[in-house]
This record gives C-alpha cells, structure tokens and sequence, in this order.
C-alpha cells in the first residue's frame, strides 16, 4: 500500500496538517506530500477564527467546525479551548439541534 494511501487513511487525530515540522515530515517520510509551506499550530488557529466570524448562521460555524474536526482533529479542539463560550453553543445546544433537523446538509461522514 503506497504511503499516500495510507495517510489518507491515518486516524484524524495523528494528522496535523501543515503543522508538520520540517523533521517530522522527513521522519514520517511524507515530505513533499504535504504544501512546502509550515504553518504553526497558532496560526492556523487565527485562520478558523477568521473563517468562523465571517459566517452569519450558527449552522454555517457548525459545518465548519465539524469539517475541521474530520480533517484536523488536534486543531479542532485548539479551537474549542480558545473561546470555550463562544464555541460551545455552535458544537452542542442548541446548533446541533438546528444540525439534526438539516441533517442533509449538516452531515459529512459518520463520527465513531
């Protein structure tokens, strides 16, 4: 099985994205699987805030978030524990009734 079969196969939670060092990324050998660029785990952190405060609907923030969560797990909650309050309404109640009721467009792949 080829290496990038595999990575697009690893558990969310061991990925990183483009937070992979330099050595990590030689160490894993995916370098060159991944864009040349490093960014920091707090920088990407700004880059869904500032994604998340242009939506207007709490369902839009919800997709976005759990869409976070299938491709970056560590980041999704660093996300989470940056502004607890503010997130906590869009993950739990009451968007994810609004999420339940417009499952249709709310669902991305099944949670384990």
């Amino acid at each position: 099985i080829s290496l990038h079969l595999y990575l697009s196969y690893v558990y969310v939670y061991l990925l990183q994205g483009m937070a992979f060092t330099l050595e990590e990324r030689q160490q894993l050998n995916i370098h060159g699987l991944l864009p040349p660029c490093f960014l920091s785990q707090d920088v990407q952190v700004l880059t869904i805030l500032k994604n998340f405060e242009r939506l207007t609907s709490d369902l839009d923030r919800y997709i976005l978030l759990m869409s976070l969560q299938d491709r970056n797990e560590k980041l999704f909650y660093k996300v989470l524990t940056s502004d607890i309050e503010k997130f906590m309404p869009i993950v739990y109640t009451p968007t994810v009734g609004l999420a339940c009721q417009h499952y249709g467009l709310a669902f991305r792949r099944p949670r384990y």
